[in-house]
C-alpha cells in the first residue's frame, strides 16, 4: 500500500483541526461548568493584579480613601477564600476588581479634573476658567475649578464629581465649579456656585456645598437636595431626603431635614423653615397608553394627592426634557389632582406633576409618563407581541453610586428598580442610582414598549457602606 506525502499532510491537518475543535469544546464546557472555587481563585488573582497596578501608578490624596476601601474589600475576599466561602469570595473580589479598574482610570487621567459630564441633552456649553469662549459640551468632558456650565432652555446635564456627588442641572441654568472635591471619609466637600437656574444635588459617601449670591447650602452625605435661583438671586433650598445646613448672607443658619425648605431673599436674609410636599405619584393613564383620536380627543390625567399639597402644576411636553419651548401650554396652578386634555395632534406626549404647599413650596417633580396619540388604522401597534430589545452595559460603580446605561427600542419606557429613566430618541438611556443597603444588591432594569411588552435584565452589584 502506497500513501503519498501530500495525503499524510492532509489527514494530519484534519486530525489537528478535529483535536483543536474538541479542545475548544472541552474548554467551553469547563468554563461553563467551572467550580466556583476556581472562579473565585481566578477573580482573586485578577483583583490583586489590579491593586498592584493602581499602587504602582500612584494614588493621590483625594483617591486614597477609595483605594483603602477597595483594598479592605479584597482582604475580606481573601479571608472568605480561607474560610472556603467561595460565593462570598467571588462577589467581594469582583467588586474589588471593579473599584480598582475605576481607580486605574482615574490615575491614568481617564477621569480628570474636579468632575466630569456624564450626561448631556440639548444645548449645553462649557466655558473654561479665565476664558471668554463657550464650547459645546460633550459626555466624559472633564471640568476644572473655575469652569462654567450653561444649559439652554432645552438643555440639561449631569456632572459626576470625584467625591461621587452628582449634580443634575436643569434648563436655563448657569453654574461654576467653585472648589475641588476631596473624596474619602475625612475629605473636603466640593463646592459649586449656581448663578441662576436649578440644580439637584445627589450626595453619596461625601458631603457637598452649593453657593449662590444669597446663600450657602452645605449638603450632608447620602442626601438629595434641590437648589433654585431666580433672576433676582432669590434662592430656595429644599431637602427631599437627607439633611442640609443653609447659611444666609447675614450669618443666619437654618438646618433642614427631609421634606423641609428655606428661602433666601436677594440680600441674603433667610425666611422661616417650611414644609415640602411629597412627590406626586401618577396614576392614569398607565405608562405608554395608546389614545385613538378617532374615538375621542380627550385624555384625563390623574395623580395621587400627596401629603402637604394644596395645589399642583402640570407640564405636558413633546420632549422628555420639559423645556419651556416644548411645553404644550403655559404652566399654571390647578387645585385638583386631575386634568382633562384636548389632544389635537398625533404623536408622543410626556407629562409630569409637582405639588405646591400653602407657602408656595414646590415638591420634586413626579417621574414622567408618556402616552401616544394616533388616528387611523394602527394594526401594527395593537397586534404587537414582540418584547423590546434591551442591552445593559456593566454598571459603573463609585462607592454606593451606580451608573446604569444601555439601549432599548426607541419609544419604550425604561425603569431601574421602579424609577423611570429618560430614554433618548435613539433608544439610549442612563440612570444614576444610589444604593444604601450594604452587601449584594440587585438592579432590575425593565423596558416596556407602547404595546405593553416587557423585557427585563438584572445586574448585581456589591455595596460596602462605611
Amino acid at each position: 500500500m502506497v500513501v503519498s506525502i501530500e495525503g499524510l499532510r492532509r489527514w494530519g491537518l484534519v486530525a489537528f483541526l478535529v483535536l483543536l475543535g474538541l479542545g475548544a469544546a472541552g474548554g467551553g464546557w469547563y468554563f461553563l461548568h467551572e467550580p466556583i472555587s476556581k472562579r473565585a481563585e481566578r477573580m482573586l488573582r485578577r483583583a490583586s493584579a489590579a491593586q498592584e497596578e493602581v499602587r504602582r501608578a500612584g494614588i493621590s490624596e483625594g483617591l486614597s480613601a477609595e483605594y483603602d476601601q477597595a483594598s479592605r474589600l479584597l482582604e475580606e475576599a481573601q479571608r472568605d477564600w480561607e474560610r472556603k466561602d467561595y460565593p462570598a469570595c467571588l462577589a467581594r473580589a469582583e467588586d474589588a476588581l471593579r473599584r480598582f479598574d475605576l481607580l486605574s482610570g482615574l490615575v491614568h487621567r481617564e477621569f480628570t479634573g474636579s468632575g466630569q459630564l456624564i450626561a448631556v441633552q440639548g444645548k449645553v456649553e462649557v466655558q473654561r476658567a479665565n476664558q471668554t469662549v463657550w464650547e459645546r459640551a460633550h459626555e466624559k468632558q472633564p471640568l476644572y475649578n473655575g469652569d462654567f456650565v450653561k444649559t439652554s432652555s432645552g438643555g440639561m446635564a449631569e456632572v459626576l464629581f470625584s467625591d461621587s456627588t452628582v449634580y443634575r442641572i436643569g434648563p436655563d441654568s448657569l453654574l461654576e465649579v467653585h472648589r475641588e472635591a476631596r473624596s474619602g471619609r475625612d475629605g473636603s466637600s466640593g463646592e459649586v456656585k449656581v448663578k441662576v437656574g436649578q440644580v439637584n444635588v445627589y450626595t453619596a459617601l461625601n458631603p457637598s456645598s452649593v453657593l449662590t449670591d444669597s446663600a450657602r447650602a452645605d449638603v450632608e452625605r447620602d442626601s438629595r437636595i434641590g437648589v433654585e435661583v431666580a433672576d433676582d438671586s432669590t434662592t430656595t433650598v429644599a431637602a427631599y431626603t437627607g439633611r442640609a445646613a443653609v447659611t444666609g448672607g447675614e450669618g443666619q443658619r437654618v438646618d433642614l431635614s427631609s421634606l423641609q425648605a428655606v428661602r433666601a431673599a436677594p440680600g441674603g436674609a433667610l425666611g422661616p423653615r417650611r414644609a415640602v410636599p411629597e412627590r406626586p405619584v401618577l396614576e392614569a393613564p398607565p405608562a405608554n397608553a395608546v389614545v385613538n383620536l378617532d374615538q375621542g380627543n380627550r385624555v384625563e390625567l390623574r395623580w395621587r394627592q400627596p401629603t402637604g399639597a394644596v395645589s399642583y402644576e402640570l407640564q405636558v411636553s413633546r420632549s422628555r426634557v420639559f423645556s419651556p419651548d416644548n411645553l404644550e401650554f403655559e404652566t399654571n396652578r390647578r387645585p385638583t389632582n386631575s386634568a382633562v386634555l384636548k389632544i389635537s395632534r398625533k404623536g408622543t406626549y410626556y407629562w409630569r406633576v409637582s405639588a405646591l404647599s400653602s407657602d408656595d413650596v414646590r415638591s420634586e417633580w413626579s417621574d414622567p409618563r408618556a402616552f401616544k396619540a394616533y388616528a387611523g388604522a394602527r394594526v401594527e401597534v395593537l397586534s404587537d407581541s414582540t418584547a423590546p430589545p434591551l442591552e445593559v452595559a456593566k454598571p459603573t460603580q463609585m462607592g454606593n453610586l451606580i451608573i446604569v446605561q444601555g439601549t432599548t427600542e426607541p419609544g419604550a419606557t425604561v425603569t431601574v428598580n421602579g424609577e423611570t429613566v429618560e430614554v433618548g430618541g435613539d433608544g439610549s438611556f442612563r440612570k444614576t442610582v444610589a444604593l444604601n443597603r450594604e452587601g449584594l444588591n440587585t438592579l432590575v432594569i425593565r423596558a416596556t414598549d407602547p404595546a405593553g411588552n416587557t423585557t427585563e435584565d438584572r445586574k448585581q452589584v456589591y455595596v460596602e457602606v462605611d
